[in-house]
């Protein structure tokens, strides 16, 4: 106090200069919708174009993953291989040092034995750094036709540079409409017969056409460079000499074309109704979204006001992830403005003195600004986390001051000087108040030691309303009297609303009476818990925030190649809702865009103003996506958290341990029996489960071979040269160098195949069919593989508005009771994801909730000095466990509800709050016991003393949570329940617990004088007389 009344002035001219440096720290934080969350993630990409999954799987996967399992920290591996393409999944444990591991994996990849020279590297994404996140997608397209050369040639030319300028942007995916191409050299089988030419001759002499350089040569007195000159142009490539027939040259133009193509097929994609390619920007970890996606408008608008506009071609965001981040932003502004004016408008009904209310409210923006400038120290951002941990604090942020101005006004109504009130005030609860808010503060600490990765939503949390709770400590003790010596009046005035002392007597009534006291008792602990449990909401997750999108995910019975996917599904729908167009009988939307994949088509809707989601789904299942062919159709409601956690609502069920024709039946059963179990859920398999690609099996006819002198390696080459083509090396052509194959001419049919003539050499034509015997057969168009083991999986997603929790212990149960019917001990079920991170949350979160409740219990035995205070303490918790659950009943009434993770985390935040009340109250009781006072006074005298301060700090923490509660904007799901817990518990706390500490106050074991060691400031405290 000395410091405060020497330098009163300079501290609020300091907290004048703080609240200017805050403003501006919060002006250049990021704005983010959510905390940034690192995913301990890597994927390794590995394409083999032309060849089939059980090829790659064989060749390429096996290996890589039996070097790949040997990383450190690894917890699962995942590959899903297609024809062409695999991706593997490698999942660490939460906290692993991913930039080693990063290092680790490249390293392994490069140790990968007899690795085929012809297939490139695996592509490594490090998820860890950002890569998978999605910062806005976007569609290029045209009104008119256009061929994909012209897409191609306007993305290259013109919207790739612009977007990868822009500060902030990664990386550029184009999976969906893949730009890879090669060059093709097609040949005529029955021309190459006409020249007696084999496949082996024509291959040399199109080998090696590359630029070479040599040493130098010294010639006379100068040195020149060596350089043999083999690269060549498409034109030039095509007068290329490769035979010569008596005097004839036969050029490569008279037997093949020769002409560049796409690798992969385009995936089917549209805007609008048009026709276009779709990609997607990933930023870096640390950007600020708005200010990126801002600069990513004006590029658009300029690409489409210049180079675009002449091709007829437009860029635009299909998806604007501003905008749902500047909507829940503004609503949180909203909530944190309207809490401090309600806490503010509750605190002068009790005061009723605009300069005492004044006092208390420079609380919140000093100490808010302290909050900015540590967030800003901290490397955070604005987001919806800390936004609600900001507003949650308000109330938080008067308690200190309410209690320490309360005090001051109490003194001076005795008739002590504002100086020696201002100087006993801060004295008399500095203690109980540092403890209070320190055993607050600790309880965070469990819960930023949590290592899952959704735990990283509560960082931000943690940290805003622990400092909060510091800055509004340092303000109650330093600021506060300050001020409290230049605003208050010389004379006592008014101080409001007093609470009487009839109210204090009814309230400690259960210590005066052994009946009531031992209901209290009865109802507050053991009763409160059992009705807590028996309350307590579905378990789930995270929240479901929804998002003004509806999208409609189609899954086809079999998969389909692009162009039937086109043909059947896509072009079906775009005439369906142009027709809808046309009559104008459909709900208002502004934008839609679809896209079909083999396995499955993704349609999705941006609806107009005012609308219904019930109907718009009712209108998309019935003039939409009807009777669709072979396909099963999915409409739901677009979440905000899609944005960061794309699959917090999707759980992965694994088959393992048969043979792969096993699993497949298995695996068709048990989708089946799901589907029609959970008919609203979305229930669809990862990979098909059944062979569907038509394969044509080539047999060697080994005694042919051996009489024509042929081994199987060089028939088998022979093969892949008529049908996808062999691998020549790399060709530099139009500035790019692309691989470089040479194929037959695509046969109309199997017979043709057969029938092709091939030139052996010594031993003339022969047909293909007099070397090989065929069959036709079915094989996986895709093989999937969890922990080196081939695996059938399902994906599961509730229905709209299903918790995870119990919707996958009903799976389980289903799953469990199918398995007991099959004779198969082999087969065993293996869940993860949602499922997964669910139940390790729960068992993590119990761990950390026993934590806390240590810790508290510890601090609070330091605080008072009395182990059966401190048991007193913690024994008022279970009544507000009861409010929060109370509370989260009667929300979910008015709206969807659940214990999802962020709720359950409210209840950890709400015992580091309620228990000051309860520290407040004990050592209150425990100064008045020192002080010589029969139990029953003290009881009386600790209730009156701390009563009105309690209820005060009670209504202003909950007036200013309350429009996190109620506000009905998009976003405020995330943190409804959060504040639904908080506003329950501390409102029973403060209805009952002073009633409950009261009857248990009055226990015998409490009826003790215990004096305090080294605590002068507790027991020199006067007692004071109860008014």
């Amino acid at each position: 106090m000395r410091l405060v009344e020497k330098y009163g002035s300079i501290i609020i001219a300091f907290a004048f200069l703080l609240v200017v440096l805050g403003v501006v720290a919060g002006l250049k934080l990021p704005n983010a919708l959510l905390p940034k969350i690192d995913r301990a993630q890597i994927a390794v990409v590995t394409a083999w174009p032309g060849k089939t999954a059980a090829e790659i799987e064989q060749s390429l996967i096996s290996p890589l993953e039996r070097q790949l399992a040997g990383l450190s920290q690894l917890k699962n591996l995942q590959t899903n291989i297609s024809n062409g393409q695999a991706w593997t999944t490698l999942n660490f444990h939460y906290q692993a040092d991913m930039e080693k591991i990063y290092m680790e994996v490249l390293a392994r990849i490069n140790q990968v034995p007899d690795w085929p020279s012809q297939v490139a590297k695996p592509r490594v994404i490090d998820f860890s750094n950002g890569a998978g996140s999605t910062l806005a997608s976007l569609f290029l397209y045209s009104e008119t036709e256009k061929s994909q050369e012209d897409f191609m040639h306007a993305y290259r030319a013109y919207v790739e540079p612009a977007m990868t300028d822009i500060p902030g942007i990664t990386n550029i995916n184009m999976d969906n409409n893949r730009l890879a191409q090669r060059v093709d050299i097609e040949f005529d089988p029955q021309k190459l017969t006409q020249f007696s030419l084999s496949i082996a001759q024509v291959t040399r002499k199109l080998q090696g056409l590359i630029d070479r350089s040599g040493d130098s040569l010294l010639l006379g007195s100068k040195e020149y460079d060596l350089h043999f000159k083999g690269q060549m142009t498409l034109d030039e490539l095509r007068k290329l000499p490769i035979a010569v027939t008596g005097i004839r040259v036969v050029r490569l133009g008279e037997v093949a074309t020769v002409h560049k193509r796409f690798v992969y097929d385009w995936s089917y994609s549209t805007f609008k109704g048009n026709p276009a390619i779709y990609f997607f920007l990933q930023p870096d970890k640390d950007i600020n979204v708005l200010e990126t996606i801002d600069l990513i408008k004006t590029t658009l608008d300029e690409l489409n006001e210049g180079p675009l506009s002449s091709l007829d071609l437009k860029v635009v965001m299909s998806r604007d992830n501003s905008l749902p981040i500047k909507q829940a932003l503004l609503l949180v502004y909203g909530n944190l403005l309207l809490g401090v004016l309600l806490a503010c408008g509750f605190l002068y009904y009790f005061i009723r003195n605009l300069r005492v209310v004044f006092l208390i409210f420079v609380s919140i923006p000093v100490c808010l600004s302290l909050v900015l400038l540590g967030m800003q120290l901290g490397g955070r951002s604005l987001n919806l986390i800390s936004l609600a941990g900001m507003a949650l604090s308000v109330g938080l942020l008067l308690d200190a001051s309410i209690i320490i101005v309360e005090n001051i006004q109490r003194l001076r109504s005795t008739g002590l000087s504002l100086l020696e009130s201002c100087r006993q005030g801060v004295l008399q609860v500095r203690a109980a108040l540092i403890s209070s808010t320190l055993s607050s503060i600790v309880i965070f600490v469990p819960i930023v030691l949590m290592h899952s990765e959704v735990s990283q939503l509560f960082g931000d949390l943690a940290y805003t309303i622990s400092s909060a709770l510091v800055a509004s400590i340092l303000v109650a003790l330093f600021l506060l009297p300050a001020l409290s010596r230049q605003l208050l009046p010389g004379q006592t005035e008014t101080t409001g609303k007093k609470l009487s002392e009839k109210w204090t007597m009814f309230v400690t009534a259960p210590s005066r009476s052994k009946l009531q006291g031992r209901a209290w008792l009865i109802l507050a602990i053991p009763g409160a818990l059992f009705v807590s449990w028996w309350m307590k909401p579905e378990l789930d997750l995270l929240p479901n925030p929804k998002e003004n999108i509806v999208m409609v995910y189609t899954a086809f019975d079999e998969p389909l190649s692009v162009n039937a996917a086109k043909a059947q599904i896509g072009n079906v729908i775009e005439q369906r809702i142009a027709t809808q167009k046309e009559l104008g009988d459909h709900p208002a939307f502004n934008i839609h865009g679809s896209f079909c994949h083999p396995g499955y088509c993704l349609l999705y809707f941006y609806p107009e103003g005012t609308w219904d989601f019930p109907t718009f789904k009712k209108w998309v299942d019935t003039e939409i996506v009807q009777d669709l062919p072979d396909a099963r159709t999915y409409v739901y409601q677009g979440t905000l958290l899609r944005l960061a956690l794309p699959d917090a609502r999707t759980s992965q069920l694994d088959l393992k341990g048969l043979s792969m024709p096993e699993l497949q039946i298995a695996g068709q059963e048990l989708l089946a029996h799901l589907i029609k179990t959970f008919p609203g859920a979305r229930i669809t398999e990862v990979i098909p489960m059944r062979d569907t690609v038509a394969r044509v099996e080539f047999k060697p006819k080994a005694d042919t071979l051996a009489f024509l002198g042929m081994s199987q390696s060089e028939l088998n080459q022979i093969l892949v040269t008529l049908t996808d083509g062999a691998y020549l090396g790399q060709f530099y052509a139009d500035g790019d160098t692309l691989p470089f194959y040479l194929k037959g001419q695509t046969p109309d049919h199997l017979e043709e195949l057969l029938q092709t003539e091939v030139m052996i050499p010594n031993q003339g034509l022969h047909p293909l069919r007099s070397l090989v015997e065929t069959q036709l057969s079915l094989a996986p168009s895709a093989i999937y593989r969890t922990d080196r083991e081939v695996s059938m999986s399902i994906n599961l997603v509730p229905a709209n508005g299903q918790p995870v929790g119990p919707f996958i212990e009903q799976v389980k149960a289903e799953v469990s009771a199918y398995l007991a019917q099959r004779p198969d001990q082999d087969l065993f079920i293996n869940y993860r994801g949602s499922a997964d991170q669910l139940s390790g949350f729960l068992a993590e979160f119990l761990q950390m909730f026993l934590v806390s409740l240590l810790i508290l219990f510890l601090l609070i035995r330091i605080a008072l000095n009395s182990w059966s205070l401190a048991l007193a303490v913690m024994l008022s918790m279970p009544l507000a466990i009861l409010g929060g659950m109370l509370c989260l009943k009667i929300v979910d009434y008015f709206a969807p509800q659940n214990l999802d993770i962020v709720t359950m985390i409210g209840f950890i935040i709400l015992m580091g709050l309620v228990i000051n009340n309860a520290i407040l109250l004990a050592s209150q009781y425990r100064s008045a016991m020192v002080a010589g006072q029969s139990q029953q006074q003290a009881i009386i005298q600790s209730t009156g003393y701390r009563m009105r301060a309690i209820y005060m700090s009670t209504g202003t923490s909950v007036f200013g949570m309350l429009p996190l509660m109620l506000s009905p904007g998009d976003g405020s799901e995330i943190y409804r329940g959060l504040a639904a817990v908080i506003v329950g518990g501390m409102t029973f706390s403060a209805l009952f617990s002073l009633g409950f500490m009261s009857a248990l106050l009055s226990l015998p074991v409490f009826n003790k004088q215990t004096q305090s060691t080294g605590d002068s400031e507790t027991v020199n405290e006067p007692l004071l007389e109860n008014k």
